[in-house]
């Protein structure tokens, strides 16, 4: 008896937070903002941006903060 196994190829679901990011284009949103607004969990919201190539961290000084780094991202295609 042998048993046949079809691999499809792997199809990369949808990544809702950079979905969410692409309709606000224009704007630099934190990450609170993001995962409530999502319904997800934190540390999700977190890995989902640093999987996605077409969401980047935006610089703290252009949001009108001194530190250092700040979890606040755009989509940048």
């Amino acid at each position: 008896m042998t048993i046949e196994i079809s691999i499809s190829p792997y199809i990369e679901s949808l990544n809702p937070v950079e979905e969410y990011l692409k309709t606000n284009k224009d704007k630099s949103l934190s990450l609170r903002k993001i995962y409530k607004e999502l319904n997800i969990k934190r540390r999700k919201a977190i890995w989902l941006i640093k999987k996605s190539n077409k969401i980047k961290n935006v610089n703290p000084l252009s949001v009108g903060s001194r530190k250092h780094f700040l979890h606040v991202y755009k989509f940048v295609e």
